[in-house]
């Protein structure tokens, strides 16, 4: 056989080969496909869109145009974040300030990165201060970190957050001032105190309300703002700081709040304030999270419980609405110390994971039934 002949061989595979290739590229077709999964940890709402519910691709052609993408977007609340001491205590051994007095200011939240930096918008609670202002004395308890602190939000992926709780004002209103400032800076949201934060995230208008104090002299207040601020295409978010501090049950009280919010517009309620978690509703379709616990807190060096958790939730915006698409959470501790807080949660894994979902879904039964 000549060199010739045995290259003419070698060209009709080749060719056939290269006809294939040209085919799979017009036909759309890879030898592998990349996408990204939703958070196993996500429950789908009822009435939401399925996997098996999608209608089936028609066959490609040039006059048929690609379907638009339907912005969605993924949020993760969490709950309380003191970012400080207790006014007094910032030298004491095993403190906030002792603890991060090396500057490395990424590692609270630095546990949680897998989720918090994967998310479209993560919220939290800022209770405490970030101010050199002197604090009030006429609290058991006046939570202040330095201003630089704001930078482990920013850090820790953290977009927003609320400063409508019974700490903002401990040190008085330039604490509350500089406390904005510091945020500011880090290109931090806040809302709450009169504050409206509105971003758009994906394509979607966000609006945060916050609320200090779980009485129901509030409601009607909370309902006009809410209509005020809701559309058929935005995303409104109501945090309420209520409840009874280290009570896992609901009370009557945050349930007609946090109904009236939703009745009023609201497409999710979010609580804190017991430090400890609380049980989560649907309602209407919409979700109410009570309670979501401690998270990065400096307010106290040995917590009396570990378990906490990031509550996430996924929305779209279709014809013109914004709807639920799933939610779940995702357990944590507030610390990996056992003993001592060292102010970073951890994700939990292995069998501790399913004993603490087990321990999260259990507070469920806690919230007031009507």
């Amino acid at each position: 056989m000549t060199s010739r002949d045995s290259s003419r061989r070698l060209r009709a595979p080749l060719a056939l080969w290269t006809l294939a290739a040209v085919g799979r590229w017009l036909l759309g077709c890879t030898a592998e496909a990349h996408g990204e999964e939703a958070p196993a940890s996500l429950r789908e709402f009822p009435g939401a869109r399925g996997a098996s519910e999608q209608p089936a691709a028609p066959s490609p052609s040039a006059a048929i145009p690609a379907a638009p993408a339907v912005p969605t977007i993924l949020l993760s609340a969490v709950g309380d974040c003191t970012l400080g001491d207790p006014a007094g205590a910032e030298r004491a051994p095993g403190s906030f300030h002792k603890t991060f007095e090396d500057g490395d200011y990424t590692r609270p939240f630095s546990g949680v990165a897998p989720i918090l930096g994967k998310d479209d918008l993560t919220i939290a609670n800022l209770e405490g201060t970030l101010t050199t202002e002197g604090c009030r004395r006429d609290v058991p308890f006046a939570f202040r970190g330095k201003p630089e602190f704001a930078k482990m939000l920013a850090l820790g992926s953290v977009d927003v957050v609320s400063m409508a709780n019974n700490h903002s004002a401990d040190c008085g209103p330039r604490g509350v001032t500089q406390t904005r400032e510091s945020l500011t800076q880090e290109k931090i949201g806040f809302f709450g105190l009169g504050v409206v934060d509105t971003r758009t995230v994906n394509g979607i208008e966000v609006k945060n309300l916050g609320y200090t104090g779980g009485r129901l002299e509030v409601r009607e207040q909370v309902k006009k703002d809410v209509a005020a601020q809701k559309k058929s295409d935005n995303l409104v978010i109501v945090s309420f700081h209520w409840g009874i501090e280290g009570e896992h049950a609901a009370t009557d009280v945050q349930q007609k709040l946090g109904r009236a919010a939703i009745d009023a517009g609201a497409d999710l309620v979010l609580g804190h304030h017991p430090h400890v978690l609380q049980g989560m509703e649907e309602y209407k379709g919409k979700k109410i999270v009570y309670s979501l616990g401690n998270f990065v807190f400096g307010g106290n060096a040995q917590p009396g419980e570990r378990t906490s958790m990031i509550y996430q939730a996924r929305f779209e915006l279709r014809g013109g609405s914004v709807t639920p698409v799933n939610d779940g959470v995702v357990p944590v501790f507030v610390s990996g110390n056992r003993v001592q807080n060292d102010f970073r949660p951890v994700l939990i894994d292995g069998p501790e994971k399913e004993a603490a979902l087990a321990e999260i879904a259990s507070y469920d039964k806690l919230v007031p039934s009507r």
